[in-house]
């Protein structure tokens, strides 16, 4: 009986250490899975932050979708980070009317000659009625227009896009824009006539960042593209001194182009043609191409401006 009394006790012991143990075992293995729990969701909630800040292409092209909807063949996209190299295009082989923008190339040109010794920035222009042409400016609207400098003449055209001061350089050019185009993206299927590709205007402006000739000229160039008077497009949203740009209107199109020093420097060329609602005639000589949007690119204008607006936040965001 007292063996019995002893096995019971034993057992008795054994189940209660056992219990013990098996309680004290899970506890810490519980622990032990919830931080490896807790690690695992920080690993993927760093992978997924590292994800979204590395994949800035598919950001950009995501929101560009959601901002045109059915606009998204009307619009032209280049985008290049200058400091990553990622770029992002749409249509970026379309050709457009390049307007008031061909001034960037016409002005980078000159101070080429310039830069040259050719020419100098105190070279007079003399004024003829040839010159004239009213659309922005405002030298159309001066009885008699003064003969300019080369470096005043730049500095209306850019700044603000006066089209008389266009002219009076245009003159003295050593040949013409597309050309000029032609030669310095080596792209010699632009065709004459003022027309570019977002693509062609995207290197255009790269060759005026990077400056591999090393053209003095060419920041004070960018300089009056940040100074324009102009800010109802690529920076209507933004900090008016950190985008150089130049816009462009004529009838359908409307369009800004420029160098934006963001938490990255990158080039943005917005092309845009028909949005909104057109005319129902031709605004002049019975050309088809010449019916004008009814808002006056009310539009277009801001749909330039939120696609800026969301690349520069994205921009930011991938920084971070």
């Amino acid at each position: 009986m007292k063996k019995i009394y002893t096995l019971l006790i034993i057992s008795l012991f054994t189940i209660f250490f056992v219990g013990c143990k098996s309680k004290e075992t899970t506890s810490i293995y519980e622990n032990e899975l919830d931080e490896k729990i807790i690690e695992d969701q920080e690993s993927k909630d760093e992978n997924e932050e590292a994800d979204e800040s590395i994949d800035l292409v598919k950001s950009i092209s995501k929101t560009v979708d959601e901002i045109l909807g059915e606009y998204k063949d009307n619009v032209s996209i280049y985008f290049k980070n200058l400091n990553t190299n990622e770029e992002y295009i749409l249509n970026g082989d379309t050709y457009y009317i390049a307007a008031s923008t061909t001034k960037v190339p016409l002005c980078m040109m000159i101070l080429d000659d310039v830069n040259n010794g050719s020419k100098t920035m105190n070279d007079l222009l003399y004024f003829i009625e040839a010159d004239r042409e009213g659309g922005s400016g405002s030298l159309y609207y001066l009885d008699e227009v003064p003969n300019l400098t080369i470096g005043e003449a730049i500095y209306l055209s850019i700044v603000d896009s006066d089209n008389i001061a266009k002219n009076m350089l245009s003159r003295v050019a050593s040949t013409s824009v597309t050309d000029y185009m032609r030669y310095v993206t080596d792209d010699y299927n632009i065709p004459y006539g003022n027309y570019t590709t977002a693509k062609q205007f995207g290197e255009l402006l790269r060759i005026l960042y990077e400056n591999p000739d090393n053209n003095p000229y060419y920041s004070t160039l960018i300089d009056y593209m940040t100074e324009t008077n102009y800010h109802d497009r690529l920076d209507k949203y933004l900090d008016y001194g950190i985008v150089a740009h130049k816009i462009g209107n004529y009838y359908r199109y409307y369009h800004d182009v420029g160098i934006i020093y963001g938490a990255d420097p990158y080039i943005l060329v917005v092309l845009t043609k028909d949005i909104g609602e057109l005319s129902d005639e031709p605004f002049e000589d019975g050309e088809e191409d010449e019916r004008f949007v009814l808002d006056w690119g009310d539009e277009a204008c801001e749909l330039i401006a939120k696609i800026s607006k969301e690349i520069y936040t994205l921009v930011d965001k991938s920084k971070k």
